[in-house]
């Protein structure tokens, strides 16, 4: 492919999107990309579907296609190739009810590759197929119709070098036998699509408020109950969820309640909440939810990622850090691939809490196997089936 301007199709109806689906079910690799906007709501609203193959690029219009089966099809036959793919997997859920089957991160590959954790799309255009690529639309409204010419072609841009990067980050994924780990790591970000939406999930947000770790075991048990009552409402009434009510207020709440007071409407809204008007509305319906038994899978537990570590720790976490930089240079990949700061964070505190390693979710798997045997140097009590 040159420099010229990408050729693409803009796509308005259901005959002519379901035409091109049946054809591209018989590549073995699609582009995708996604362009929304996100200002008001919980959920993206999506502007653009962009779909990219040898034959050019194929911008899908959203708001005038209707019937999207033939897509949902498509998603389970072939393999779709998506630059930093977590925003628009979830959009992708969310419009079809499916992820794709099989996916292809090219920052993901990247990443694997040792030329970045986090390149963007055009760096990685320029690097590996030598073309600059336009930013001129980068802050467009993508659900105002009509679109002009300009955002069409930059939309069109944004997928129409995905099936030659996919070529060239595979041959080199092959070549040094990474092939494994990525498609680990891929199929973790596609469960990760869909768990996000499952209920189940929700009984998990809690371990991201900042300070949940100086509740007493009831106040986390509480505060687990009022994220996921968070959870649920942000997405029935579409809002964001500090819009709804942050965190301070829910911590506050559960700060309130967990010293053994009998739970009421009074007792909430005499907590110490910075949004006096979401205390004063939501008080009641909070206390009959939070007299329901709780149906979470387990009980909780702390999350150490944002736990302040003495003098002793920060030294091991510093060791730890060298290490993995040591491991990821050996194995040519990005150091934040192996082991962000704030995970390695966590495994310190949970070896100096308990004697032994607590593999956050997203170490397990390649990470832990190269990860185990080297960290024991550093964290010596560290067993190998502390994940479970």
């Amino acid at each position: 492919m040159n420099g010229a301007a990408a050729n693409y199709e803009y796509v308005t109806d259901n005959a002519r999107f379901g035409e091109l689906c049946s054809l591209w079910g018989e590549l073995p690799a699609i582009g995708l990309d996604t362009e929304f906007i996100r200002t008001r709501t919980f959920y993206a609203k999506v502007g653009l579907l962009q779909f990219g193959v040898e034959s050019g690029c194929f911008v899908v219009d959203p708001l005038a296609v209707t019937d999207w089966d033939p897509c949902r099809r498509l998603l389970t036959d072939t393999q779709v190739v998506i630059h930093a793919a977590g925003e628009d997997l979830g959009l992708l859920y969310r419009l079809l009810g499916a992820a794709p089957a099989d996916l292809f991160d090219t920052q993901l590959a990247a990443a694997f590759l040792g030329v970045g954790f986090s390149l963007g799309y055009r760096d990685l255009v320029s690097r590996f197929c030598d073309v600059e690529l336009p930013k001129s639309e980068t802050r467009s409204n993508w659900l105002q119709r009509p679109l002009r010419p300009s955002q069409l072609r930059y939309a069109a841009e944004d997928v129409r070098f995905l099936p030659e990067l996919r070529d060239l980050l595979s041959s080199r994924l092959c070549a040094k036998n990474a092939q494994g780990w990525f498609a680990e790591d891929c199929r973790r970000l596609l469960a990760g699509a869909e768990f996000s939406e499952a209920p189940q999930s929700w009984w998990h947000s809690y371990r991201l408020v900042n300070d949940h770790n100086s509740l007493s075991d009831r106040g986390l048990i509480l505060l687990r109950q009022l994220c996921f009552w968070r959870e649920r409402e942000i997405r029935k009434r579409d809002l964001p969820r500090n819009w709804l009510v942050g965190d301070r207020d829910l911590l506050a709440i559960a700060r309130r309640l967990e010293h053994g007071e009998s739970i009421s409407a009074d007792a909430i809204r005499s907590a110490s909440v910075e949004n006096r008007k979401f205390a004063d509305r939501f008080a009641p319906e909070l206390t009959k939810f939070l007299k329901q038994a709780s149906s979470a899978p387990e009980p909780p537990r702390q999350n150490w990622t944002n736990a302040a570590l003495d003098h002793v720790q920060r030294d091991m976490l510093k060791k730890c850090r060298k290490l993995v930089n040591g491991e990821a240079d050996r194995i040519g990949v990005s150091p934040e691939l192996l082991g962000k700061k704030k995970q390695l964070q966590q495994l310190v505190h949970s070896h100096a809490t308990t004697g032994k390693i607590d593999w956050p979710e997203a170490m397990r798997g390649w990470r832990q196997d190269i990860l185990a045997p080297v960290l024991a140097a550093v964290l010596p009590e560290e067993r190998a089936d502390a994940a479970g």
